[in-house]
This record gives C-alpha cells, structure tokens and sequence, in this order.
C-alpha cells in the first residue's frame, strides 16, 4: 500500500488505541477544501485580470487616440479660420459699397473664431506649436483691427489697404510646424 493511503487509513482506524487521531482528519480535509477553493479562485481570476490590464491599455491608447484627434482638429481649425480672416479682408479691401458694414462684421466674427481656434490648438500642442499659434492670433487681431480702422464707412471702403503679409507668414509658419511636428 502507498504511504499516504496508510497514514490516512491509520488516522481513521476506530481501533487504533490513540483516539485522538480523527481530529488532524477534519482538520486535514478543511486544509484540502481550502487550498483547492484558493486555486480554482486564483486560476478563475487570472484570466479577469488580463482581460482588465488589456482593458486599461486599450483606454489609454484610446485617451491618447482622442487627444491626438483633437489635436489635428484644433490645428486645422485655427488654419482655417485664420485664412477664412485674411480672405474676407482681402475681399473687402477690393469692396466699394453700402455693405460694409456687413462685411467687417464678418471680419470680427473671423478673428474672434481665430481667438478660440488659438486657443484650442495652445491646450494640446507643445509650447512651441503654442507660441506659434498665438503668433497667429495676434497677427488675425492685428489685421481685425487695421481693417476696421482704415475703413471709411462713408464711402463704404477701406483706405489704405490692410497688410496681409503679417498674418500671410503666421499661417505658413503654423502649417510649417504643425506638419513638421512629431507626434506619437
């Protein structure tokens, strides 16, 4: 007989002299249950704990999806409005008419859109794409403003004609960098 079946038979031997031996047998098979409860826990855990280490990964990649998105999106937007800004300046600045007031309203629309584009692309770009686009900001205020001043609202002109050389180069500087800019 093997060693473990007679030590087991010996402790349940009713006719054994030592009656005490049945005690470590309870205890013994509390003992079992327990170590074997433990590993079927620990074995049907493992598999729940990769699953939420993968799960954290896939949401940081994820977070780290999205604030890329943004990123594009703020860029490009600012991109846009700004450009949207010099044309509408440019187009006004070859306008004689009754509807300029019109006209410069758009214009602040434009720069204000530019205002919070700038802003937008700062909070997720570096500090020198930040620095970069509020370069443009203040180069879109720059025009705004030489627009709505040089405007004759009696003539319904603006005299002399806004610079866009200034704002021209914060854009091609900004696009430079934004496509030349590593991202992760």
């Amino acid at each position: 007989m093997p060693t473990a079946y007679i030590t087991i038979w010996r402790m349940c031997d009713p006719h054994e002299p030592d009656g005490d031996q049945n005690v470590p047998m309870t205890d013994v098979s509390i003992y079992v249950a327990l170590i074997a409860g433990a590993a079927g826990v620990a074995g049907a855990s493992i598999p729940a704990v990769t699953v939420l280490i993968r799960d954290m990964s896939d949401a940081k990649r994820a977070r780290s999806d999205q604030r890329e998105d943004r990123w594009q999106h703020s860029c490009l937007d600012l991109l846009r409005s700004a450009q949207e800004l010099r044309t509408k300046v440019a187009n006004a600045a070859q306008y004689h008419g009754t509807e300029m007031s019109a006209r410069l309203e758009e214009i602040r629309g434009c720069e204000a859109d530019v205002q919070v584009h700038a802003a937008s692309a700062a909070l997720y770009a570096g500090e020198s794409l930040a620095a970069l686009a509020d370069d443009v900001a203040e180069a879109a205020s720059r025009l705004a403003a030489q627009a709505i001043q040089n405007t004759n609202m009696h003539v319904g002109e603006i005299d002399p004609k806004p610079d866009l050389a200034a704002i021209t180069k914060s854009i091609s500087v900004f696009r430079k960098a934004v496509v030349s800019e590593p991202r992760a």
